[in-house]
């Protein structure tokens, strides 16, 4: 595996770079009586400006994709508004120039801090590159699959069991079956043992060039393959095997193979470690399927093409895909603030809290660099529409 492919790269997870180094959230513990929404101002914004909103308009017109065509509530929490006020503050995003972008949003919308009481984590994620094939060869043989035909995938709500997950009530769950009962789906160990011996063969996407690069596509969740013919095709998360994530850089540094963890360090370990590298990605049972895209992306959750620094995954149960976010923290690499105008456009595995997002960098070596370190707390925010914009 060679650094130099993935820092190169033109992308998901994915979901983030917490993936890598904790696997984990930094959350306080909420008093029961507390809001999770607190009331704010556009004055507690630190770094909003003109820039902000129009990075923000960016992203949220891709969000208006889907939001002009749904009806009924955004949400259970009527703060959220209803797609009705969407439609008409799409229909008037752009028709705005940028220096009405500010006012309008501070006279729209009402900000909202995201449970104060939580210190937050940041991470970030960026869009890898691989290089494959079509045809099995020599080089070309980690197989990148699509969704197995027999993986069943089934929700709990249809057996009376929504309430399997609390924290998820929405999750879906993977197995197949074996003599007429459904039982779980292999784990990422068991999946490359099955590879090997060929079951897979009728379910490859492509064949890829390197397992620690798809490795790391899988924690992104989306990205570019960039064929021998010389075609690049965009890929994304498909369906999953059912398993929580494990943060490899957590069993790294747990067992003293690394000091400091981060993609580039996780990646140097690994190419110099060959004979270990079944132990370190095994440690992480979950494995994540993909298929192909007709169109440009990357392409989040929610199915719209995400704007560099201005789109983010988050935990979707706390905050709706679609929902303008500010943000505020420090970017880890060089220990900068860092302040932005984004849009709840995305999740992933990983990204679970209040105070919880991944922040899409983009591509490129700088994002790649960005992405990889980023590991930091800070506060949250969301825009909502003020009441009432009628259609």
């Amino acid at each position: 595996m060679h650094w130099k492919a993935l820092s190169t790269s033109p992308l998901l997870k994915v979901v983030g770079l917490c993936f890598v180094l904790s696997g984990c959230s930094w959350q306080q513990i909420q008093d029961e009586t507390e809001d999770t929404f607190q009331q704010s101002t556009f004055s507690e914004l630190e770094g909003w400006n003109q820039e902000q909103a129009v990075g923000m308009r960016t992203a949220l017109l891709e969000s208006c994709k889907v939001y002009s065509r749904r009806s009924g509530d955004v949400s259970d929490d009527p703060r959220f508004g209803t797609y009705a006020q969407w439609h008409t503050i799409c229909k008037t995003l752009p028709t705005l120039n940028d220096d009405a972008l500010t006012s309008y949003f501070e006279d729209n919308f009402a900000v909202y801090q995201v449970a104060p009481w939580d210190k937050g984590l940041f991470t970030g994620y960026f869009t890898p590159l691989l290089h494959g094939s079509r045809t099995k060869s020599e080089r070309y043989s980690v197989p990148l699959l699509k969704v197995p035909s027999d993986l069943v995938r089934f929700n709990p709500a249809d057996f009376g069991l929504e309430k399997i997950d609390g924290d998820r009530p929405k999750r879906m769950l993977s197995a197949k079956v074996r003599n007429g009962w459904m039982v779980p789906y292999d784990n990422r160990e068991n999946i490359n043992k099955r590879a090997t011996r060929g079951d897979y063969d009728d379910d490859v996407l492509f064949w890829v060039d390197d397992r620690v690069d798809r490795f790391f596509l899988q924690i992104q969740g989306s990205g570019e393959v960039r064929l021998d013919t010389g075609e690049d095709v965009q890929v994304r998360i498909a369906g999953r095997n059912g398993y929580e994530y494990f943060a490899i850089g957590r069993y790294m540094k747990r067992h003293g193979l690394l000091k400091k963890v981060s993609m580039q360090t996780i990646y140097q370990w690994l190419e110099e470690h060959p004979e270990r590298l079944d132990e370190v990605l095994h440690t992480n049972p979950d494995f994540i399927f993909f298929s192909t895209l007709g169109k440009p992306g990357p392409i989040g959750a929610q199915g719209t093409r995400l704007i560099p620094d201005h789109s983010a995954a988050v935990d979707d149960s706390v905050i709706p895909l679609g929902t303008p976010l500010f943000l505020s923290t420090t970017l880890t690499l060089n220990e900068t603030p860092f302040s932005r105008a984004m849009v709840a456009q995305d999740v992933g595995s990983a990204i679970r809290g209040h105070v919880r997002a991944d922040i899409f960098f983009g591509a490129g070596q700088d994002a790649a660099f960005k992405a990889g370190a980023q590991n930091a707390g800070g506060k949250l925010f969301v825009l909502l529409p003020k009441q009432p914009i009628e259609d």
